[in-house]
Parts: structure tokens; C-alpha cells; sequence
């Protein structure tokens, strides 16, 4: 059965895992206390997705504040240690998969030098978080192809060597996803054919940004890029805002695309379905409760 789960913020808790600061504001002292702050979030935030069955969860980059960034210059892996290492055995205990999604300028196949480099330093850090909590390769990071830069194919290529030329440790965690404007499923699983990397299949972005096969074609392909050591499929669900630029997540979702989607993808096998609505952990809740009482599901729901 998949798993649910929902980014970053705990609406119902009011809780987020993503305090920071202002660069200037960034002491040691400073970002020691953000980052206890976060891990005990992250704690409750776990324990509450736990009693409603909400096993996917996807942390807030930000963590550890300006984890890639100079400023911060404090082995946060071994002062806080022991926090890290108890957020990992629960997760473990409760079969709680793990994720982070590196931000906009992440970008690996900028022209750039500078901005790749920044790109694989926050990824390293991203991929050193989730070492430390001693989770294995199924807890993954999400990552977009990045920008054209006016020749499509070779920011493709661009992006498979630096794929490629990444330490082990981040490349066992890193996944590629369709994105709503410039990087179709399909070009996505022509990266992994390049690169060997999972693909993340993202409904609202295939909405947008179609791939010349219908997604129906292309998703038992997407599905066989995760081996083993990957886990199940990841895929992301978000429904369209009304009213709103296209693209934008709604607060809560559509719950009869979100049955169609879930039905299309059990026909193929196991997978794990983050719910990305702004409405966070609320829209999840809401969601389940109105396929329980109003709709015959399409899956079994917890």
C-alpha cells in the first residue's frame, strides 16, 4: 500500500522544520538554537504524521540553516548527534521514508561554474543530512533538471555529466522530476537513461508540460527506473488553484483526479505519493476524510 505524506510544515501542529535567519544574523549561537529548534520540530512533526498513518515526509532544506553556505561553519553532524540519531531510529521503527528537495538555484547544468559548484555543495550537505540520521537509499533527494539556456539538448547533457561525476553518496539519493514549463517526463526519463538515476513523477506538471506519449505510456517506464536499493516510486499529487497562474498548488486537492492518479498508478505496482498542497498535513486530512465518507477509493486507504 503507499504511503502519504506532505512537505515540510505541520499545519495542524504549526510546526515547520525550516527556521532560519537573515545571513547577517547567522552566529554560531544563532544557528545552534535554530537548528535544535527544527530537530525537535521535525521530532513532533514525525510522531504526529505516526498517529495518522502519514508515512512520507519531506524536510525543510533549510534544517540546518545555511547547511552549504560558509557562514555556517559548526559540524552540526556531531553536535547534535545523538538528536539526529534518535530522528533516524524512529523513522526506521515506524517505516517512515524520508526526503528534501533541493531549492530553485540548485541547479546542475548552469553554464556557470560558480552555481554548480554551489548546486553540488548543497546537495553534498542535503545528502550528509539524511547520512546522519543512518537512513539508507530509499530516502531520497528531488531534484529538477534545471534551466535551457537556450539549447535544450546540451543543458540535457550538461546536467547527465555533472550527474554523473557526483560522489557516490549523493548520487544513491538523487532523483530527477518533470517540472511545468521546460523538462517533460519524458525528458526526464531520457536523464535517467543517461544517468541511471530514479524519476519522480509529477501530475501537475505533466498537466502542464506534457510529454509527446500520454503519461499512461510513459508511467510503468518511470516506475522502472527505482531498483531495489531505491525503494518504491515516489510521485508527487497536487491539484491546480483555481483562478491562479498555472502551476500553482491548490490549498487542499481534487480528490477524483487524486483517486484517478492513485488508480492509474496502483495498476502498476508499489509507489509512495507525497501530497504537495499548500494546505500541507490539513489538505491530506481532508482529503482522506472526504474519499472515506463521500467515495467508494480506488486503493486502500489507512
Amino acid at each position: 500500500m503507499p504511503r502519504f505524506g506532505y512537505a515540510c510544515i505541520s499545519n495542524i501542529m504549526g510546526l515547520t522544520t525550516g527556521h532560519t535567519c537573515r545571513l547577517q544574523a547567522a552566529t554560531p549561537e544563532k544557528l545552534r538554537g535554530l537548528i535544535e529548534v527544527n530537530l525537535d520540530s521535525l521530532r513532533a512533526i514525525l510522531q504526529h504524521n505516526v498517529a495518522h498513518e502519514w508515512l512520507l515526509f519531506r524536510v525543510a532544506s533549510s534544517v540546518i540553516p545555511f547547511g552549504s553556505h560558509p557562514v555556517n561553519d559548526l559540524r552540526w553532524w556531531e553536535e547534535f548527534a545523538e538528536p539526529l540519531a534518535d530522528i533516524g531510529q524512529y523513522a526506521r521503527q515506524h517505516n517512515i521514508r524520508l526526503s528534501m528537495h533541493p531549492g530553485q538555484y540548485t541547479v546542475l547544468n548552469s553554464p556557470d561554474a560558480t552555481i554548480c559548484a554551489a548546486s553540488v555543495a548543497e546537495l553534498s550537505f542535503q545528502a550528509r543530512f539524511l547520512d546522519s540520521l543512518g537512513l539508507d537509499s530509499q530516502h531520497k533527494l528531488v531534484l529538477h533538471i534545471g534551466g535551457v539556456y537556450g539549447d535544450k539538448a546540451a543543458a540535457r547533457e550538461r546536467f547527465a555529466d555533472a550527474a554523473n561525476n557526483l560522489p557516490d553518496n549523493i548520487r544513491a539519493r538523487l532523483v530527477v522530476e518533470n517540472d511545468d514549463r521546460q523538462y517533460t517526463l519524458g525528458d526526464a526519463l531520457y536523464i535517467s537513461g543517461r544517468t541511471g538515476l530514479p524519476v519522480v513523477y509529477d501530475n501537475l506538471h505533466d498537466a502542464m508540460n506534457p510529454s509527446e506519449q500520454p503519461v499512461e505510456v510513459l508511467l510503468p517506464d518511470v516506475f522502472a527506473t527505482w531498483k531495489a536499493a531505491d525503494g518504491p516510486p515516489k510521485t508527487h499529487f497536487s491539484s491546480q488553484a483555481v483562478g491562479e497562474r498555472r502551476g500553482k498548488h491548490a490549498e487542499l486537492i481534487d480528490v477524483i483526479e487524486f483517486q484517478q492518479v492513485l488508480d492509474r498508478s496502483t495498476r502498476i505496482g508499489d509507489f509512495d505519493v507525497m501530497v504537495e498542497a499548500k494546505g500541507k498535513d490539513f489538505a491530506l486530512y481532508t482529503a482522506f476524510e472526504t474519499m472515506r465518507q463521500e467515495m467508494t477509493p480506488l486503493i486502500s486507504l489507512s
